[in-house]
């Protein structure tokens, strides 16, 4: 080792301590000062990405891994990080590039693995993924993260048994991993005789922080509802989301003024077919969450012609960088005032390119992301040639459902959803801007009743199929054989033939349902609560 290369391990040595005490500040200066003597010093580089990275600056994180890869363009290292950060800056395209480059080097290592593993998860490629975490693990990773994204990747892909073994690994690696515990009930299989209550309920009592109780009680929630202990369930459930709710202050009138912009803009603005991006690919499945958008996602994609996307934020994601939004939220009130300034043609084109890599050879690609609902009207505008399904399930089971879930800890998106009475009112909100595009746009919107398609499958789905232009292949009613990855709540559920089981579950908390009742009722939607 040369004397400069001896120097820049001890500048490294001492940058990474600093941010190992906090001390960014400290780190930062001590790297400009090594930059500004040797301005080719890749790791100094690739140590000021780590920075960009804890302040979610992904674009500087960008920029200072692209130079560390200019100066060492053969370290593993600084490749992985880099399809990270360009998954993270919605560059979804160019992320798979260069997993794809750095697939081809040999010098990988525990850490380059975990890396990998988590950036093919980002982009929905899970049995990559499933891979790239394994070899973390047989490289050395005893770590309970690992193990986690491990078996979070092999429930997506089918392997419930490999999933159950990590979870529980990560879980005795880390007993307080309230994300884990709250995974593993998600595989089912809890009886009388095999469940975790006595461990879940022992450490709800110790636990204070209101995302970590929201996790163990919906895991605790999930195991009561298995054992058909309904009013256990729901009250566990319920003191959880009460605690988090104080501490998120959801409002339910910024939700309602998103979606009276989005009913002005929708209503008022030219929706001209020349003005957007033509390629007919893109299949959205929208609707509100839990309503069935994973089944019909599994139909489409039992055809030979259908690949699968998964949950992708890439529309939301080009609508936000062409309008120059940094902000982390799905959608608000300002992002809908400026829809107006989009040029359509771009938004599309930018949508399309961010997607390639997952098509394939298909003619066609699913995104199903529920809550692209609210974006539909711009979907297509900005690609006249595609198609939107929209889910309609009967209102009750729709918000029990929705209240039952657990949603994303740090997204706002699904506020609502810690209250009965919000996600009763969201759900109105949805309910008249579905069938507003449904009134604008017939010829490419189209809406299936979940209860329909579930009693009488063949007809709804010759129709569904009749509506995308696809011809009828018997294997969309398969759904039980359908191999490809799902990442979403129902990824156990939809390993299973189609049934009806799930109709009217929600008189199961009918009790608590009274307030849902009473504003779906006002607002016209049900008669009686058997609508």
């Amino acid at each position: 080792m040369s004397a400069t290369e001896h120097q820049q391990v001890l500048i490294e040595d001492a940058a990474r301590l600093a941010l190992l005490q906090g001390q960014y500040q400290k780190a930062y200066q001590i790297l400009n000062d090594a930059l500004a003597r040797a301005p080719h010093f890749a790791g100094a580089y690739f140590l000021l990405s780590r920075i960009a990275y804890d302040f979610k600056n992904h674009l500087k994180e960008v920029e200072m891994l692209q130079k560390a890869h200019q100066f060492e363009p053969d370290n593993v290292v600084f490749l992985v990080y880099l399809a990270r950060a360009q998954v993270l800056v919605g560059d979804s395209a160019r992320a798979y590039e260069w997993l794809i480059f750095a697939e081809s080097f040999d010098s990988h290592t525990a850490e380059t693995y975990d890396v990998m593993g988590v950036t093919y998860n980002r982009l929905s490629m899970y049995q990559q993924a499933a891979v790239c975490f394994e070899k973390s693990i047989e490289y050395g990773c005893a770590n309970a993260g690992v193990f986690f994204n491990l078996a979070s990747t092999l429930k997506f892909c089918g392997d419930f048994s490999g999933a159950r073994t990590a979870y529980e690994k990560a879980i005795s690696l880390q007993p307080d991993y309230f994300k884990a515990h709250a995974a593993l009930t998600s595989l089912g299989g809890i009886t009388a005789e095999h469940n975790h209550i006595e461990r879940l309920t022992a450490l709800l009592e110790k636990t204070i922080d209101p995302d970590d109780s929201l996790c163990i009680a919906h895991a605790l929630s999930k195991e009561w509802e298995a054992l058909s202990e309904w009013e256990n369930s729901i009250a566990v459930l319920t003191t959880a989301k009460q605690k988090k709710s104080a501490q998120l202050k959801y409002s339910a009138a910024q939700d309602q003024l998103v979606f009276k912009k989005l009913t002005e803009f929708y209503t008022t603005q030219p929706h001209s077919a020349g003005k957007g991006f033509h390629n007919n690919r893109p299949l959205f499945v929208t609707g509100m969450p839990r309503t069935g958008t994973t089944l019909v996602e599994r139909i489409l994609t039992g055809h030979s012609n259908v690949a699968a996307g998964g949950e992708l934020y890439n529309f939301s994601i080009a609508v936000k960088q062409l309008l120059g939004h940094v902000g982390r939220e799905f959608i608000t009130p300002d992002i809908v005032d400026h829809f107006g300034l989009i040029d359509l043609a771009a938004l599309g084109k930018a949508y399309i390119e961010s997607t390639d890599y997952l098509a394939g050879n298909k003619a066609f690609l699913v995104d199903k992301l529920p809550l692209n609902i609210i974006y539909s009207g711009l979907i297509l505008s900005a690609l006249p040639d595609s198609k939107i399904i929209c889910l309609d399930r009967n209102p009750l089971d729709t918000i029990a459902s929705n209240y039952r879930q657990l949603f994303s800890l740090h997204d706002s998106t699904f506020g609502y959803s810690l209250d009965i009475e919000d996600t009763a009112r969201y759900y109105v909100e949805f309910r008249k801007l579905s069938n507003l595009l449904l009134n604008i746009y017939p010829e490419r919107f189209y809406s299936i009743n979940y209860e329909a398609l579930v009693s009488n499958p063949e007809l709804e789905v010759r129709k569904l199929l009749d509506f995308c232009g696809l011809p009828w292949e018997a294997s969309c009613l398969l759904i039980e054989k359908n191999d490809k990855p799902v990442a979403t709540a129902s990824a156990v559920q939809v390993r299973q033939p189609i049934s009806a089981s799930g109709v009217g579950q929600w008189q199961r908390y009918a009790a608590h349902m009274e307030p849902a009742i009473n504003l779906l009722t006002a607002a016209g939607i049900i008669q009686n609560r058997d609508d």
